[in-house]
């Protein structure tokens, strides 16, 4: 079995693993696997990679010079001005949010994972031991992804700022790791205190989106507490939910070292940046064990799913045209609402097309409050739902259960059916509750007026739906193992930018016609009518052999 560098590394701390009660040889076994195992997973960000998969590569270390270019959008940070805790809370609002999403798109399935309980405690192994592999084998990665995405600013800092900020801004990427680390882990620790079997898993799937939701917010409202007096000169501005914004933290230690800032609210910021990171890891340490308990719940079911079954059951005899179509339908939903994995990789999408709308609408400032917002066309942001559509759809594809799919070829089946069935379930599971909140919350803000507008918004999605499978590669619903490449996802994604940005103009036109509205819904309708009804192929480009 391969010998990874980094576990030459860890081994020089041994003696400290084992003096924390570790059985070290067997710890180092279990990371030698999961390296191994995980060297053949495509990460999120690198999913859309149309080679095929090579079992000799690493696949995760293919995805690195991504990274490298995100981290090059930091360096004009580094230089733009002295005032540390404007450049720094800029430069730890973008790393942080570009961690956190990567924490829970590809690293939450880790830290949730209950397998390691089944298959490693028949031997003699002990908790401690396991559960330090499994934090180890998180913090080898996020560390790797770290410092690939700060290598061109901790370069640029050097050679510009000296070794001081260079060693200071090394030191407290590392703290920032380890607080993003432990803070979502306790989140989850006390969700799992909270609630138990197939609920359980549902919260857990909430706190994704609303991690989602709240790193998005935060990094909004980060340069919401600055102000700009003259072109180069900042002032920052202290309020009372500034210090619930970890990336003012870290970078007000710049402000209080290096320029010698010593007001209140400065210090209050540093000691918080080093003690609650510091707080959060030794919670982590005293709850591991009830961690490790409570993750058991995950495989306990409730049997509380038969009333939402009938109410599936009823949606599919509504807008499913055949029995097999329904059939379809309800076997989609039950594997988007009930398979962990498939949801743990889509949800945290849902967060970000959920809060989108409202970025755009905030973005866009309005000095006369609520009333002036009223009476403004900012509704339309709500188009920005759609941005999930895209990557749901290349989501369908994949499954913890893959190896199923043999039924396909076992039955006799109307491919038609398969993709109707699956793209309707999908588009009422997954895209209508996003949709809904977001429109009850623009129904508040923009009066009933919009209405019309909103009806019209939610047929443009349907009829993305349809038009994004038909310009997708077409694979099987759920016929793939997670890791899978996906070619051309890129280019789907642009068209879909590009449909939804020829929808919303066709929208706005008919705004400036009278009945407009009200000719381009009934269109919308009957497009959508014969695009579903019609417009499928049974073409099947793809099934591997299983």
């Amino acid at each position: 079995m391969k010998d990874y560098r980094v576990l030459k590394f860890i081994d020089r701390f041994k003696a400290l693993f084992r003096k924390m009660g570790v059985d070290y040889t067997i710890m180092r076994r279990i990371l030698q696997v999961k390296l191994l195992l995980d060297s053949r997973r495509t990460a999120t960000v690198n999913i859309q990679d149309n080679k095929k998969v090579d079992k000799d590569k690493n696949n995760f270390l293919r995805s690195l010079p991504l990274y490298i270019f995100i981290g090059l959008f930091l360096i004009p940070f580094i230089f733009i001005s002295d005032n540390y805790i404007f450049s720094m809370s800029i430069v730890f609002g973008i790393f942080m949010f570009m961690m956190m999403a990567s924490l829970i798109s590809d690293f939450s399935s880790v830290l949730l994972d209950v397998r390691d309980k089944i298959l490693i405690y028949t031997k003699p192994v002990d908790s401690k031991t396991l559960n330090v592999a499994k934090i180890l084998h998180i913090c080898i990665y996020i560390f790797m992804i770290t410092m690939t995405m700060a290598a061109p600013s901790l370069i640029a800092s050097l050679f510009n700022k000296g070794i001081v900020f260079f060693l200071l801004y090394l030191f407290l990427i590392i703290l920032v790791d380890l607080f993003i680390i432990m803070i979502t882990a306790l989140v989850y620790l006390i969700i799992l205190k909270a609630f138990s079997g197939e609920k359980l898993k549902d919260i857990i799937n909430y706190v994704q989106i609303g991690l989602t939701i709240f790193i998005t917010i935060a990094y909004q409202l980060i340069g919401r507490v600055f102000s700009f007096t003259e072109i180069f000169e900042v002032n920052f501005n202290p309020t009372w939910w500034s210090y619930f914004l970890p990336p003012v933290w870290f970078a007000s230690i710049f402000e209080l070292l290096l320029n010698g800032n010593r007001e209140n609210y400065i210090i209050v910021y540093s000691i918080l940046a080093i003690v609650v990171p510091i707080i959060s890891i030794i919670l982590y340490i005293m709850f591991i064990p009830a961690f490790e308990r409570n993750l058991e719940k995950l495989n306990q079911a409730d049997g509380k799913g038969k009333r939402k079954n009938r109410f599936n059951k009823l949606i599919s005899n509504i807008i499913c045209n055949s029995k097999e179509e329904r059939t379809f339908y309800n076997f989609a939903s039950n594997i988007m609402k009930n398979e962990r994995n498939f949801k743990l990789r889509v949800y945290p999408n849902l967060g970000f097309s959920l809060i989108f709308p409202f970025v755009m609408i905030v973005g866009m400032g309005f000095d006369g409050g609520l009333e002036s917002l009223s009476n403004s066309k900012s509704y339309f942001s709500i188009y920005f739902t759609g941005f999930m559509i895209t990557t749901i759809i290349q989501m369908i594809r994949y499954s913890g259960n893959y190896q199923g799919a043999w039924i396909y070829k076992f039955f006799t089946v109307n491919y038609d059916n398969v993709y109707k069935g699956t793209l309707k379930a999908l588009f009422i599971n997954l895209v209508t509750p996003v949709f809904i909140f977001v429109a009850i919350v623009f129904l508040f803000l923009f009066k009933s007026k919009v209405l019309i507008d909103l009806v019209i918004v939610y047929m443009s999605l349907f009829f993305g739906i349809y038009v994004n499978h038909k310009i997708g590669e077409k694979i099987l619903p759920f016929s793939e193992p997670f890791g899978s490449t996906n070619k051309g996802g890129i280019l789907q994604a642009f068209q879909s930018l590009l449909l939804f940005g020829v929808l919303l103009a066709i929208h706005l036109a008919s705004t400036m016609i009278p009945y407009g509205k009200y000719i381009y819904l009934f269109i919308l309708i009957l497009v959508n009518k014969v695009a579903w009804k019609y417009g499928f192929s049974r073409k099947i480009i793809n099934l591997q052999n299983r």
